[in-house]
């Protein structure tokens, strides 16, 4: 669908709020590399990022936010797979010669991808939560903030408006992001005086959960956390719930969850479910609902979690562009991103910025499944 039009209308908003100077006049082309998980168990949040990457990158050229400098994106299909995303960083760097790239969207494949971005000296910018992703090196970036930030919302709310004192931890041990938010989650409730009554490790490949289910019903919890894709985890949460699991003992997910695929999949078994976003469609900000509007548009639905998480990360690489003054180069785009700090953006409390460590921080807000729809969790 061609977004001409929307642009115009309300689509730079974010683009101009971060603009505190004049758009630069120098003319050319940059090549873009962007890549997502458009197929395979992360697709459910690799599409709609990749649909806000590319929004916020045709915004910036339709606005004149770079000036004459105009973005071609070019695009990649990293499927889930970290050996793909390191093939993709290596032709994105070389063959396509792109100034940064865009993704990819989890920290398995992320953590693959950034020693050979910092190799080829080419920034990356990542979806992923893992702290491994800046280890890499100094090209190397990421937009969402670190587990131990975000859940520490969740661990409050689920312990002092929850009342929880007993959880079940349910994880994807192959993924570094969602181990790190199980452990995370972990250290936060203890702080919290809840007691951990199980720790269970899964697959992303699995899909009979059984006996995870027969063995959450026979435990005394009054809560399980699942940090796991979203269809994964919405089939734990139906076999839980098929298993014996009641509804009185809550289902508790990081932002994976902050998507109406998990409501999709999930059916009626996702009614009541607490999950701790990045990103609230529902915000009446001025700012969200200049997204909103646009994406809505362009796709023909509502922005999830992943897309505004998307949508984010480009808008705020159009920044680091435009920061870097004319001619900008991969040196120089890289130096740029780690100076941003105090960004206007559609996640959290509404600004994005970075630490000494480059970690970057935002807030989060904790919804609600109530009626098929989510909510601000009250």
């Amino acid at each position: 669908m061609k977004l001409t039009r929307r642009i115009l209308m309300a689509g730079s908003a974010i683009l101009l709020a971060s603009a505190s100077t004049a758009a630069p006049s120098w003319a050319e082309t940059a090549k873009i590399g962007v890549m997502n998980a458009l197929t395979g168990p992360y697709a459910f949040g690799g599409v709609p990022i990749q649909n806000g990457m590319k929004l916020a990158i045709e915004q910036a050229n339709t606005s004149g936010a770079l000036g004459d400098l105009k973005l071609e994106v070019v695009e990649a299909d990293s499927a889930g797979d970290k050996a793909q995303t390191i093939t993709l960083v290596s032709k994105f760097a070389q063959s396509d010669n792109v100034l940064m790239i865009l993704g990819p969207t989890t920290s398995l494949e992320a953590t693959g991808g950034a020693p050979v971005a910092n190799d080829q000296k080419v920034p990356l910018f990542a979806i992923g939560s893992s702290t491994a992703i800046l280890d890499a090196g100094p090209y190397s970036y990421k937009v969402q903030q670190v587990g131990m930030d975000i859940m520490g919302h969740l661990s409050k709310y689920a312990a002092e408006k929850l009342g929880v004192k007993k959880v079940s931890l349910v994880f994807d041990r192959a993924n570094d992001g969602f181990v790190g938010q199980k452990d995370a989650f972990k250290k936060l409730l203890v702080e919290e005086g809840v007691e951990i009554v199980s720790e269970e490790g899964i697959l992303s490949s699995d899909t009979d959960f059984l006996a995870l289910a027969t063995k959450l019903a026979s435990q005394d919890i009054n809560a399980f956390f699942v940090a796991a894709p979203a269809e994964v985890g919405s089939n734990v949460l139906l076999q839980a719930r098929q298993g014996g699991v009641p509804p009185e003992v809550l289902f508790l997910g990081p932002s994976t969850f902050g998507s109406e695929s998990f409501i999709t999949t999930a059916g009626g078994a996702s009614e009541g479910a607490y999950v701790v976003a990045d990103y609230f469609v529902g915000d009446p900000t001025p700012i969200n609902q200049d997204f909103v509007r646009a994406y809505t548009e362009a796709y023909g639905a509502s922005p999830d979690n992943w897309a505004a998480m998307g949508y984010a990360l480009a808008s705020l690489a159009v920044q680091a562009i435009k920061d870097a003054g004319p001619g900008p180069d991969r040196d120089k785009v890289k130096d740029a991103l780690g100076k941003l700090r105090d960004q206007p953006t559609v996640l959290g409390t509404h600004v994005w910025t970075l630490d000494d460590k480059r970690n970057p921080s935002y807030g989060a807000a904790v919804i609600t499944v109530k009626d098929g729809k989510f909510e601000l969790a009250p």
